[in-house]
Order: structure tokens, then C-alpha cells, then sequence
């Protein structure tokens, strides 16, 4: 498969669930994110094309905010090299200026992009 992603990802030392967009539901393990998606870890497969609205709660506070609402598809799942989990990609849907701008500077912060 050809990596058509335009920037680097690294691994989140981390440990950050992701939540459906009202917090009441883990769907998995973040592993990785850049400004475009990102990629995360569940027990169970999800279905490509499907659009979610997720919460991410971050690691440290940017602009106020300890968490942000994200919309976006899942662009691929498949089997994780441990059979009892799946790894899913997470394409963002029109990050809104502040979620990008929170997203970067978290990155930063955590020293996970260069």
C-alpha cells in the first residue's frame, strides 16, 4: 500500500482514549496523530466511509481546553499484529481553526512532530 499521508507521524508515549464525541464510550487506544488524522487502536473493527464525531482528551491544556470534538472517517481498519485488536485510520473532516491550532500545539508540546 502507498503512504499517501503528507506528514510524519510518531507514536504518542501517551496513553489517550479515544471517546465517542459525547464521552461516554472508549473506541480505543490513540497511537498516533497528525493536523490531517490520525490513528488509534480498538477491540473491535469499524467499518471504512463511516463519518464519526469523536472526543479526544488531550495530555496537557491548549488554548483552555483539555479536550476537542472532532468529525471526521475512518479511511481504513485492519488487524493489529495482536489478533485481539484492530488498528483504524482517522481522516479529520474540516478541522476547525482553533481544533487545528490546539492539535499543533499539542504536538509541540509533547515534542511529537520534526
Amino acid at each position: 500500500m502507498r503512504n499517501k499521508r503528507n506528514q510524519n507521524r510518531r507514536n504518542s508515549p501517551h496513553r489517550i482514549n479515544i471517546q465517542s464525541a459525547d464521552g461516554h464510550m472508549v473506541l480505543g487506544r490513540l497511537v498516533n496523530i497528525t493536523i490531517g488524522g490520525l490513528m488509534f487502536l480498538a477491540d473491535d473493527p469499524l467499518p471504512v466511509g463511516v463519518p464519526l464525531s469523536l472526543r479526544l482528551p488531550l495530555p496537557t491544556i491548549a488554548n483552555g481546553k483539555d479536550a476537542i470534538e472532532v468529525r471526521g472517517t475512518i479511511v481504513w481498519c485492519r488487524p493489529d499484529t495482536n489478533p485481539e485488536f484492530h488498528r483504524i485510520g482517522f481522516q479529520f473532516e474540516n478541522l476547525g481553526a482553533e481544533e487545528g491550532y490546539i492539535v499543533e500545539t499539542v504536538l509541540q508540546r509533547l515534542h511529537l512532530v520534526g
